[in-house]
């Protein structure tokens, strides 16, 4: 049988099959677009297993695994919908890929997920040899092992206060959340004997999850469905979204439960965390405003003195077109979350970012193994060395909380981020998209990246004892090295100033701009060894320029009287065109010259300046200037 028979009996015997079959994608369908995702798949995989297959079928059966975290399974149908059809949405390659990585196929994710990074304008993807490497230094960090608070069902930690664990799990409402067919979860307390539900008027019937109290244990912020007096909010497509919440202490219980002003029932918002300082609320929404990068981003806020907040910020660092979410501060102000946007084993991993001196959070570093896995891990939090995490790795029985020890005998490696800016070094201008790239001892390319239009680069996560050179390239300047200096704290300032390679010759163009300013030394007009070599190049562009002319203007410092310092420029105007036809042998007629003194300073140090030699050194200067 032909392939082309082989299609067209398919498709006949398919035929007497859809009318049936679609009823069933339909009624799938609305319990898809209602995230029911449980139910859905039994529905599609049926239909799937009777032989009826298309890109919209295996699309929706894929997703309902993926947004279940059955990466797995996923990635199977992944698989048949791009061998259907290889080119598909952005995020199915995120999806895929992430999918993918749960089975250990890196190489053939990172195809994926680079695909789907650069679609989004992000290009600080890195190859899975150099993140798997980097991820690695930091593994095992810690000693893990499962607690006693884990159900059939999700839980994971919603705060460590102090010693206290609070717990997220299913509780006792008949309420099911559609697309896990688990119950509707509540907000517990971890105790000696297992755990008890936190005290006062925050769960409800609906979800509840991560929260964060204040230092002085009086104010709660939690998460919650939309639900508000009684009333559940929905979205424009009748979906119950999530929202921040504040409660605050009356004895043991937590009451006066009111809603955050900035939630918008549109669009999610939770998982909330206080900085060190609690003068900002970080959470967690889909909110395509406020510089979304895509996906789930961290926001801040500002909370004033009197309870009311600042306008919504994106904590843009830490964010990717990928998922960020599960926030929390540590007592050394360190910042711990969960992404899948950065480089990461696969599903959600766990990543930290220390504060600089901004207070500001720039350095993300993956946890590594132990802590990390090719599935969710999540929700971590930590007290001295010691906390938990969640997370729905293999042998899991959904999402489990896990402990963990700090491994005292763990050495962190030394790492650090480079940033810095490039410029002309004739004019000191910007330059846009010039390519930097990080080179090791044996000038091994260890990472690059393209600078955008104010010239700044950035490298983080750069391993200290491996980084040595910085090489700087752009279309019309000279490529330039630089040694990396000495590396101290966690973050390098490595400026770069580009020679000009290409100059447009018209008049009014200083030849300056690709050779070194001529200097003279005080009160001498003879040209000094270290200027022949510029003035070299000055005979080399009136030898392949045989109609140029140039003008030669020579300058003195401030020091000495004005009339003095006029003639000893229009001395030094002399010299250097004397050398010039003498040595280069170029035509008198070519050349024309003038000395301006001291009335063109290039800085401060006028009369009676208390400036260094080196600054005065600096106008004592020739330039040559293109007049035809």
């Amino acid at each position: 049988m032909s392939k082309t028979t082989l299609i067209i009996v398919t498709f006949l015997i398919s035929a007497g099959m859809c009318y049936s079959q679609k009823r069933e994608i339909e009624k799938a369908d609305k319990l898809f677009d209602n995230l029911a995702y449980i139910d859905a798949i039994e529905i599609y995989e049926d239909v799937a297993k009777n032989g009826y297959g298309d890109e919209d079928l295996y699309r929706k059966i894929a997703d309902a695994r993926y947004f279940n975290s059955k990466y797995i399974e996923a990635s199977q149908w992944y698989a048949k919908l791009f061998a259907l059809q290889p080119i598909q949405a952005p995020e199915y390659n995120f999806r895929y890929g992430q999918s993918l990585k749960s089975i250990g196929n890196y190489e053939e994710a990172d195809v994926l997920l680079q695909r789907y990074f650069n679609s989004q304008g992000y290009t600080g993807y890195a190859n899975v040899e150099d993140y798997l490497s980097k991820i690695d230094k930091f593994s095992q960090q810690y000693f893990i092992s499962p607690t006693t608070y884990n159900t059939e069902f999700s839980n994971y930690p919603a705060y460590l206060k102090d010693a206290t664990l609070y717990v997220v799990s299913n509780g006792e409402s008949s309420m099911v959340t559609p697309w896990t067919n688990e119950p509707t979860s509540d907000i517990f307390v971890a105790t000696t004997e297992g755990t008890e539900l936190i005290e006062g008027s925050i769960n409800t019937k609906f979800n509840e999850g991560s929260l964060v109290i204040s230092r002085d244990g009086n104010t709660l912020y939690f998460t919650r469905n939309d639900y508000t007096g009684k009333k559940v909010g929905k979205d424009q497509e009748n979906v119950t979204k999530l929202k921040l919440y504040r409660a605050t202490k009356q004895g043991d219980s937590w009451e006066n439960i009111e809603e955050l002003p900035f939630n918008d029932s549109n669009y999610s918002m939770g998982h909330p965390a206080l900085s060190f300082d609690e003068t900002k609320l970080y959470f967690v929404s889909d909110i395509p405003e406020y510089g979304s990068k895509g996906g789930t981003d961290i926001f801040e806020v500002a909370i004033n003195d009197d309870g009311t907040f600042g306008p919504i910020q994106n904590t843009a660092h830490i964010n990717t077109p990928g998922n960020e979410m599960f926030p929390f501060i540590a007592s050394d102000a360190t910042l711990y979350f969960s992404s899948n946007g950065h480089t990461n084993l696969g599903g959600l991993d766990i990543f930290y970012a220390k504060a600089d001196a901004n207070s500001a959070y720039k350095n993300v570093v993956n946890l590594g193994k132990s802590i990390n896995s090719p599935f969710d891990d999540f929700a971590f939090v930590i007290k001295d060395n010691t906390g938990y995490f969640a997370s729905n790795r293999t042998g899991t029985q959904s999402d489990d909380i896990f402990s963990f020890q700090k491994n005292e005998d763990f050495k962190e490696p030394c790492v650090t981020s480079i940033e810095g800016i490039a410029r002309d070094s004739k004019t000191e201008a910007l330059l846009a998209n010039v390519v930097v790239s990080l080179l090791d001892e044996n000038n091994k390319i260890v990472d690059r990246v393209v600078a955008d239009k104010n010239g700044q680069y950035a490298f983080e996560n750069v391993d200290c004892n491996t980084s040595k050179f910085i090489r700087v390239e752009h279309p019309g300047f000279l490529t330039k090295e630089e040694l990396i200096g000495e590396i101290d704290g966690d973050r390098v300032f490595n400026d770069v100033m580009l020679d000009p390679r290409i100059i447009d010759i018209t008049e009014g163009s200083d030849l300056s701009l690709i050779l070194n300013p001529i200097f003279f030394d005080l009160d001498e007009s003879n040209i000094r060894p270290d200027a022949e070599p510029e003035l070299q190049k000055v005979i080399s562009v009136l030898r392949k320029h045989p109609n140029l002319k140039i003008d030669v203007r020579s300058h003195t410092d401030s020091r000495a009287g004005d009339a003095y310092n006029l003639a000893l420029s229009n001395r030094r105007v002399k010299s250097t065109i004397a050398y010039i036809v003498s040595v280069g042998g170029i035509s008198r007629d070519r050349l024309t010259g003038r000395g301006y003194g001291e009335t063109l300073l290039v800085n401060n140090c006028s009369n009676n300046s208390n400036c260094t030699e080196t600054e005065h050194q600096k106008n004592r200067r020739s330039e040559f200037i293109v007049v035809k």
